[in-house]
């Protein structure tokens, strides 16, 4: 089966090859020849394993994840320390992206012939190729954090005839020597936006970035710079790895003693909203993470700050009663996620779009609507 054929008119359908040198880049790169021939599916068994597909063992399995629309493949677990010789389990430390979404993001750039383009996050090559053909591999300036991952993009992008710029470093650094960029897009997510990024854009540049919190990541940001400050809107959704600088922590330091409260409302309401509610509550309390333990009447919820200085347990049995929630530490973090909860309800459960982003010399807000209603 021709499973590009198939996946092109998939992205023809969601409408993400919408402008003509999309479908023309999309035709003219060869993902294959930028998917290694072994890679993990996000398929998990009935041993939370990924599955391995080897390019030799199975061809047509390997080709139709290789052009599977909507889904990525995992090439790296846990910045490598996991080899590909079967079905593993780790952190997903370097994928090559769901064909919707690089496509999207690429739309969203609003790129010209003429610009100068920096990318974060080479990875396998593939979106960099895919801007070589936009703007010509003398405009592309790529950095990849993991040297082994650079050496690879690097091979991949000569095979196939590209000349990018493409070094090993970090990303936060941006590029000054290729500077002013015209356009910078991010292949991971950040939390925080470098001023350095903005620093070296040239007037009216773009930034397109993956974004999102501790709590939550799964925003598409983009912003316009003019006069050295960065400014837009998320317009839609997408989620990605961090960047490795960027990791929230999961360090619990000595809390002291317990309190033990009541909940509010039940734990349900809050943590299983729809995904633009658990994205609102993450920027309204910026540096909160959690995770889930037990299942049914055992079920609980563990809240955390990033600084490891409090957290708290939320069990969701009962949880009306005095012993409902175990706080430790000075902050009430419970508290501060339901009361996020209720100012996202009382505004209206707002779309992902009409929250935004401002990067300027005095740091970073995020606002709801307008600039000058900041929310955090």
């Amino acid at each position: 089966m021709d499973f590009k054929r198939v996946c092109r008119t998939a992205l023809e359908t969601k409408g993400v090859l919408g402008e003509p040198w999309l479908a023309e880049a999309f035709d003219a790169v060869d993902r294959k020849e930028f998917t290694p021939d072994r890679i993990w599916t996000l398929d998990t068994n009935d041993d939370g394993l990924h599955p391995l597909v080897d390019r030799t063992k199975d061809q047509e399995s390997w080709a139709r994840a290789v052009y599977d629309s909507r889904r990525a493949v995992i090439t790296q677990m846990d910045d490598g320390a996991v080899t590909p010789d079967g079905p593993a389990a780790g952190s997903f430390t370097s994928t090559i992206s769901a064909l919707d979404i690089v496509f999207e993001k690429l739309g969203h750039l609003e790129l010209d012939q003429r610009h100068k383009v920096w990318e974060l996050g080479t990875g396998s090559g593939y979106n960099t190729a895919l801007l070589c053909e936009r703007v010509g591999s003398a405009h592309v300036t790529s950095v990849e954090v993991d040297a082994a991952l650079t050496t690879t993009a690097q091979a991949n992008l000569k095979a196939a005839g590209y000349k990018p710029n493409v070094t090993c470093g970090n990303g936060e650094l941006g590029d000054a020597h290729s500077a002013p960029h015209d356009r910078m897009i991010s292949t991971a997510s950040l939390q925080r936006i470098p001023g350095a990024w903005v620093q070296q854009c040239a007037q009216d540049a773009i930034i397109l970035t993956p974004f999102g919190t501790a709590y939550n990541n799964s925003g598409l940001l983009k912003l316009r710079v003019r006069d050295g400050i960065a400014e837009g809107n998320f317009v839609g959704n997408a989620s990605y790895m961090w960047i490795r600088q960027q990791r929230p922590s999961r360090t619990i330091g000595e809390l002291g003693e317990p309190r033990t409260a009541a909940s509010v409302v039940d734990p349900y309401d809050v943590m299983q909203g729809p995904w633009q509610q658990d994205f609102a509550i993450g920027l309204r309390t910026q540096d909160l993470d959690y995770a889930h333990s037990g299942q049914g009447e055992e079920k609980e919820l563990h809240v955390w700050d990033v600084a490891g200085t409090s957290c708290a347990t939320i069990t969701y049995r009962n949880w009306w009663e005095d012993r409902a929630v175990t706080a430790r530490g000075p902050r009430d973090l419970w508290g501060e996620i339901v009361s996020a909860f209720t100012w996202y309800r009382v505004a209206g459960s707002p779309d992902i779009r009409h929250f935004g982003l401002t990067v300027s010399p005095a740091g970073q807000a995020v606002w709801l609507h307008t600039p000058d209603n900041i929310i955090a």
